[in-house]
């Protein structure tokens, strides 16, 4: 019998997703109800996806949520151990009606949760029905009895050949290239794309499982200090690492040093508005000059986004966008049904290298020359709203700006801005401080903030490397 999820402690439900630890927050019945509760929302009749990550708890948390499915009159299509993008391009499918991936991305490994869109990749957030499903499954709903069915379909073969539309492997160029998977399921979809467009490349914790003791974000500094200590002996022209579930990606150059992920939304945001010029590009604010200092350049259209996948995604499609880049290394395309996937990102990039006889490091050079930014640091506070009315409080008198749009936007008249942002996936607030040109006083800026919110802090840690960090 699966464990009885308590209903008045639907704790895993998040702005953008359903994340938390199972089996406490996360179970084989709150999936069934979760399931129950978004047919009856939708009024889905038709056929649903569902998939799985690597995690030990993804597979009977997948075979409860077919069952359920099954069980009420679905037509479900079990697509497997697979990237989360690969739901996300069943969802386009013709004749489905909704993806459900069971990952709980980069978290560590005794976390769980549940990606959904409806068809064409329509993202499900708090505001478009998380918190009705949440509501329903307090009411304690229950969709009519009605006979489905089960049956298991590979989707990477049509996946490739909607890949091969968008690129052409003689416009691909990258060098020798290391890969990472931090044992996510980015080895199921990479390998297959890396025969098929015929592109060298050298894995390092390539098989999905047992994912890193402290999760999969490719970003975290440990491990990207892992994949430079493995890119440094070889002659590596790039790296390239995903996390858990593949729809984040972030990239090294040729010294294996990690390039900040603002720089590549730069990066890619120049190459898709001279593709297509004028185009929306969406962006979520946490730092925010260089992007739109090159939205501007290329005449393109701003599109500001909360931070978060679902957000995100609904910002594409209602703009129409090109591309989306978001700090925490989603990147969103327009030609994928405004979703993010670490596959395209990557070949996207290949791309440019393919066009430039540049190094990845040049690339951004210039950009990295005009804005510079420190380390996004993740703090976990007390009071994340006491904190915020501090700051805001101490900087209302001399900040040009004050900005309340998805946290707290600050900008100084010394060419200085920093932002606190709530994250939408951990009880966690991310700080991120940016400058034009003024490095120094940045980092003074950063050394006073971080020092007022450290009353707040919420865990034992020394706040001190915090500061290193930047």
């Amino acid at each position: 019998m699966p464990t009885e999820t308590p209903i008045d402690r639907l704790t895993s439900f998040r702005l953008g997703d359903v994340r938390g630890i199972y089996p406490n927050e996360i179970n084989e019945d709150f999936v069934h109800k979760f399931a129950q509760s978004l047919v009856g929302l939708f009024n889905l009749k038709g056929k649903i996806v569902t998939g799985r990550d690597m995690r030990t708890s993804s597979a009977p948390l997948q075979q409860a949520l077919n069952s359920s499915l099954k069980s009420i009159g679905i037509n479900v299509i079990d697509i497997g151990l697979v990237p989360t993008e690969l739901g996300y391009f069943a969802s386009a499918q013709p004749g489905i009606e909704a993806a459900i991936i069971v990952t709980a991305s980069h978290n560590p490994s005794n976390y769980n949760g549940l990606k959904c869109v409806l068809k064409k990749g329509e993202a499900i957030t708090v505001d478009t029905g998380l918190n009705d499903i949440k509501s329903k499954m307090l009411e304690g709903y229950q969709h009519p009895i009605k006979a489905g069915s089960i049956e298991q379909l590979d989707f990477r073969d049509s996946y490739m050949a909607f890949l091969e539309t968008q690129f052409q492997q003689d416009q691909l160029a990258g060098g020798r290239i290391a890969l990472n998977g931090l044992n996510g399921t980015a080895a199921t979809m990479a390998g297959s794309i890396g025969d098929r467009f015929s592109i060298d490349r050298t894995w390092f914790r390539k098989e999905p499982g047992p994912i890193p003791s402290q999760g999969a974000d490719p970003a975290n500094p440990k491990l990207a200090k892992e994949m430079k200590d493995y890119m440094t002996p070889h002659e590596f022209d790039l790296g390239v690492a995903w996390d858990g579930d593949c729809d984040r990606c972030v990239f090294f150059d040729a010294s294996g040093d990690l390039i900040p992920t603002y720089y590549m939304v730069g990066l890619f945001t120049d190459h898709f508005l001279k593709k297509y010029p004028k185009s929306a590009i969406v962006f979520d604010t946490k730092l925010y000059w260089n992007t739109i200092d090159i939205i501007k350049k290329n005449e393109g259209v701003p599109v500001p986004a909360k931070t978060g996948h679902g957000f995100m995604k609904q910002r594409m499609h209602q703009s129409h966008a090109s591309y989306g880049g978001e700090l925490s290394a989603h990147h969103y395309f327009g030609n994928f049904f405004g979703c993010d996937s670490g596959m395209y990102a990557w070949l996207t990039l290949l791309t440019l290298f393919n066009r430039s006889e540049q190094t990845l490091a040049e690339m951004i050079a210039e950009s990295r020359t005009k804005v510079c930014c420190t380390p996004e640091l993740s703090l976990d506070l007390t009071n994340p709203e006491e904190a915020f009315k501090l700051i805001t409080n101490h900087y209302k008198t001399d900040a040009i700006d004050i900005d309340h749009f998805d946290g707290i936007h600050v900008t100084l008249p010394d060419n200085c801005r920093f932002s606190l942002t709530p994250s939408k996936t951990e009880p966690l607030v991310r700080v991120n401080f940016e400058s034009r040109g003024q490095g120094d006083t940045l980092l003074n800026h950063a050394n006073k903030v971080i020092q007022m919110l450290e009353p707040f802090r919420a865990d034992d840690a020394d706040w001190q490397q915090h500061l290193r960090l930047l």
